[in-house]
């Protein structure tokens, strides 16, 4: 088997029936233009089938919090059923470690109240 390691903010996490939990992790690349560097952003579509590691996820992490997700790419057939095999490539969650929490948005400088005029 191979092991990935993805580093990103969360887009999405979804718990689903039978233990399954799914992450949507978004990682920036920079991208050379024909005039000048982009960011592009690219998603990794992580899952989880254990139940005590999916309470983890779900009790531990929230949407827009960076994460480093770890575990194996699982090749999981299509359609078991077809002449023709054609595997999807599955990235299955074996650990994590979560990173900074998205900041609140607040002002820093809080408008006074005015006096109402009378």
């Amino acid at each position: 088997m191979f092991s990935f390691k993805v580093q990103g903010r969360i887009g999405s996490i979804n718990e689903y029936k039978n233990n399954v939990v799914r992450v949507a992790v978004a990682a920036e690349r920079i991208v050379q233009g024909r005039s000048d560097n982009y960011t592009a952003t690219e998603w990794a579509p992580c899952v989880s089938f254990d139940p005590a590691l999916n309470k983890k996820l779900m009790a531990t992490l929230s949407v827009g919090q960076n994460v480093t997700i770890e575990g194996l790419v699982v090749p999981r057939p299509r359609d078991r059923d077809a002449e023709k095999k054609v595997f999807d490539l599955t990235l299955e969650i074996q650990g994590f470690s979560p990173g900074a929490k998205p900041r609140t948005q607040t002002s820093e400088h809080p408008v006074a109240a005015q006096p109402a005029s009378t």
